[in-house]
């Protein structure tokens, strides 16, 4: 038995950063139980062994020690002087020798280890040596910085999401890009250098999935005018964290010369591409409806895993291979609404951003959002039919169903056109593992009851309001304007709201595409599991595109798809507890060394605040209790409460016209929610910091959508 004056613990590894190169020598006065057991405090001492130096000192008010029993049983606590309690109880030489000391156990046994040690007189004794059972990874000190950011892509997918549709969205963001860089007429020596960027433009992080800011801005290096594009890129895509490191490239002037054949060629490219879009469009979407009906949908049942393979190869070919329009367009979406939004503020107006939203109120022709508009047709119907009304509200919505297809098929009929139309814009349209319409019409159930509780839910009322609104946007903005700018003022306005209205419709063709490829995955699934390959179908969405493919012809690394399912879907489903944040930067390796900490990290949300702030989409003031729905399984009544969640796609739309208002976390101006909110003319709110941390269900707060603030009201 060794009694030391000092004791205590050295990590040769740190435990906290999880650094290999830093030891932590934690030490107190008496016996080495005091620090172990915590009952002591202890001084802490970091010695950096590439240095071979101290890098960190920690003195403790160590006013307690344990020592032996004076009766030899046992050990007891005792008070330490006063001047022991605040000086240092290990000297430097002695931190470098029991450091030293770890570092060489480390060494020999081939691990990191917790080593207990014991200072007596100038002897230094180990006492036990074990294994750090739990160390996190080191924190990465060099490596490429990247962005990642989902203000916009969780719009599309929000939350965890499955392998198989990240593994799709990334190898079809890949060739649709690729496709807009041969349109812009890009060399192959170009593309071929920017296929790092191509293959990286979207992340995935805890089973969310990212844009790569990085990528995209090397993406916009390519156009004209970086600077300004860059400005309209971050408007876009909703990023409210300026990122400082990426700016536009000086250039000697030797390099723009160079440069400038290729440039011109490009913008010249791009401005052609532009004038097209008129002709382009109409015919992306007769082409597209022309794809979209040489598939046999209803043959999926019966086909064979083969030719379940080749429809995916045929829905590549046909459909993702030619997707160059829907990407030119957004870059016109880009500049042209850039190019409105500088116009607007030069005017001086108090609120540019309210007069930009009615500007663009109003747009007729917007066929995305045709389902609501159909929807609220079907609901007008059965408003005039008791007995219909009454077999809509049977609970369950299956029950509902099942009473229409008994009593009412005029109906019936009806509704199995709307499905067959729209039934994959559902909330979650784009994420593959989605249970849509087509499988459970729930949904569209309990969307048609809001509606029978609102008569006054008619698409020419909206249509009318929204006129009005959008004729005193135009008034009072070209009031404002004057000389040239009131000559190109008509002009820019119309090239922003035919670039939009082309966006909403062509994603309408996306949703489409995207349930295709849902349904012809569910069916592979099905014949894996009658193989025995998979336990159940849905397991599918647990495997990669690239590894079906590999599976079917011959290259896969491993068979066992049930087991790669099995541990996929249980690292995903703990993905569901993990919080993430929506903009953090890395540093290396993306999936070690680096916390994933974002701005949020840095300044906690006022949870007792009384207002919150937001980006205004469409005026109106109105008072109600909030409804938070998070997914289709939550309360859907919206009849007299504001709808409230983090995030929005397409597929929730049906949702917005029984909403006294729309009150979004994140989200921008050009976001799904907001346009069909201006559409459709309801109060609406986007980008509210930390809105879900703040507010409750059922809180009654007013929102004013007009300057963009959430005032919470008193609580009954």
């Amino acid at each position: 038995m060794v009694t030391g004056e000092v004791s205590g613990v050295a990590f040769s590894a740190h435990p906290a950063t999880g650094r290999r190169d830093h030891v932590l020598v934690s030490a107190a006065w008496g016996l080495g139980e005091g620090v172990v057991s915590g009952a002591c405090d202890a001084d802490d001492y970091v010695w950096d062994v590439r240095s071979g130096a101290e890098v960190e000192v920690h003195c403790a008010d160590k006013a307690r020690r344990v020592i032996a029993d004076p009766s030899g049983v046992g050990t007891v606590e005792q008070d330490v002087s006063e001047p022991d309690r605040a000086r240092r109880c290990v000297q430097e030489p002695d931190v470098a020798r029991i450091a030293t000391a770890a570092a060489a156990l480390a060494q020999a046994f081939g691990a990191p280890q917790d080593v207990e040690w014991t200072l007596a007189g100038a002897r230094l004794v180990l006492l036990q040596s074990r294994p750090i059972t739990a160390l996190p990874s080191p924190a990465n000190t060099d490596g490429p910085r990247t962005v990642f950011n989902n203000s916009n892509i969780q719009e599309s997918y929000c939350g965890v999401t499955t392998p198989l549709t990240f593994s799709f969205a990334q190898s079809a963001y890949e060739s649709v890009y690729e496709q807009t860089m041969r349109a812009l007429g890009l060399p192959q020596s170009v593309i071929e250098a920017h296929r790092f960027v191509l293959r990286n433009l979207l992340g995935l992080v805890r089973g969310r999935v990212y844009y790569n800011i990085n990528n995209w801005y090397r993406g916009l290096l390519l156009l004209p005018s970086f600077g300004r594009n860059k400005a309209d890129m971050e408007a876009m895509m909703g990023l409210d964290v300026p990122v400082d490191f990426v700016e536009d490239q000086v250039l000697s002037l030797p390099a723009k010369v160079r440069k400038l054949p290729r440039m011109l060629m490009t913008l010249v490219r791009l401005l052609a591409r532009f004038r097209g879009l008129p002709r382009a469009v109409p015919r992306f979407l007769s082409e597209f409806e022309a794809a979209y009906r040489r598939v046999n949908r209803a043959g999926f049942k019966t086909a064979s895993f083969s030719q379940l393979m080749a429809v995916v190869d045929q829905l590549r070919r046909e459909m993702v291979e030619n997707w160059a329009t829907p990407i030119i367009n957004d870059v016109y979406v880009l500049m042209a609404m850039g190019k409105l939004r500088r116009l607007v503020e030069s005017t001086g107006v108090a609120n540019p951003q309210e007069l930009v939203n009615n500007l663009m109120s109003g747009e007729e022709g917007i066929e995305s959002l045709e389902p609501t508009r159909m929807l609220m047709r079907l609901a007008s119907t059965a408003n005039e039919d008791e007995g219909l009304a009454a077999a809509l509200r049977l609970d369950p919505p299956s029950a509902a169903v099942a009473e229409l297809k008994r009593r009412h098929l005029p109906f019936t009929a009806r509704l199995e056109d709307y499905i067959e139309r729209y039934g994959d814009r559902v909330m979650g349209e784009l994420k593959l593992e989605t249970v849509t319409a087509r499988e459970d019409p729930s949904f569209v159930v309990r969307v048609l009851r809001n509606y029978l509780a609102r008569p006054d839910l008619a698409p020419d009322k909206l249509a009318k309001h929204e006129r009005e609104l959008r004729t005193l946007a135009e008034s009072t903005l070209l009031a404002k304007l004057g000389g040239v700018a009131k000559l190109r003022g008509p002009s820019v306005l119309r090239r922003a709201r035919e670039s939009v209205k082309n966006r909403e419709n062509m994603r309408l063709a996306r949703t489409r595409m995207f349930g295709l490829f849902r349904d012809v995955y569910r069916a592979i699934g099905d014949r894996l599991v009658e193989a025995g390959k998979l336990r159940v179908s849905r397991d599918v969405f647990f495997l990669s595109t690239a590894e079906l493919l590999a599976y079917h012809e011959g290259r896969s690394v491993s068979a066992d798809l049930e087991g790669i399912a099995a541990v996929r879907a249980a690292e995903f489903a703990a993905y569901e507890k993990q919080d993430v944040p929506h903009h953090f930067d890395t540093l290396g390796p993306v999936y070690h060394g680096n916390l994933y900490l974002g701005p949020e990290s840095d300044a906690a949300v006022d949870r007792d605040t009384t207002v919150l702030r937001g980006t205004g989409c469409y005026p109106g003031r109105v008072e109600a209790p909030l409804r938070v729905v998070m997914s289709p399984e939550d309360d859907l009544d919206m009849a007299g409460h504001i709808l409230t969640t983090l995030r929005t796609d397409p597929g929730w739309a049906p949702l917005f016209p029984a909403a006294s208002g729309i009150l979004v976390e994140r989200g921008s101006t050009l976001s799904h929610s907001a346009v069909v909110a201006r559409e459709l003319g309801i109060p609406a709110i986007v980008g509210v910091p930390g809105l879900l941390s703040v507010v409750r269900d059922g809180e009654r707060v007013v929102l004013d959508g007009g300057v963009g603030t959430v005032e919470r009201l008193a609580q009954p």
